[in-house]
């Protein structure tokens, strides 16, 4: 089974709320209340992505993280890569020397290469801003009419 970790799904669960809303700055407990996504955990992933440049971290009283470029210009592999780095599907693709057993004998890892870099691509060709659910228009307008005919009761 080919799975994100844990922490990459949370993050992209993450970067959907605050690009729904990118004009706020977000705390690590709103976050949390939104996501229920553990204090810990949100905390760890907000950093990790303001490190990336993907958030703005703004300290102090009155803080939190903003986004940093617009949605439609972060990718789903950069929020898998500002956690958990590159996008890997095996060992021997690693960039750093595996000193694999089987590496003189593998026929196999050379296509491993190719559906690696499929996978990446496409990761890199979701942007976040296609990860964010918008409320629906209608939906504040209902509400709006429903006080406007309730007033003239």
């Amino acid at each position: 089974m080919i799975k994100l970790s844990n922490l990459a799904d949370y993050a992209v669960v993450l970067m959907s709320v605050i690009a729904a809303r990118p004009d706020e700055l977000h705390t690590a407990v709103s976050i949390n209340a939104d996501t229920k996504v553990p204090l810990p955990t949100v905390s760890k992933i907000l950093g990790k992505m303001a490190r990336a440049n993907l958030l703005k971290s703004n300290r102090g009283a009155g803080g939190g993280f903003s986004m940093n470029l617009k949605a439609e210009k972060i990718t789903i592999a950069d929020i898998i890569e500002a956690v958990d780095g590159p996008v890997q599907l095996t060992n021997c693709l690693s960039v750093e020397d595996t000193e694999c057993d089987y590496e003189p004998v593998c026929i196999s890892r050379n296509k491993w290469d190719k559906i690696n870099k499929a996978v990446y691509q496409a990761l890199n060709n979701v942007p976040l801003s296609e990860m964010v659910t918008k409320p629906y228009d209608f939906m504040q307008n209902t509400h709006t009419e429903t006080i406007r005919i309730n007033k003239n009761r």
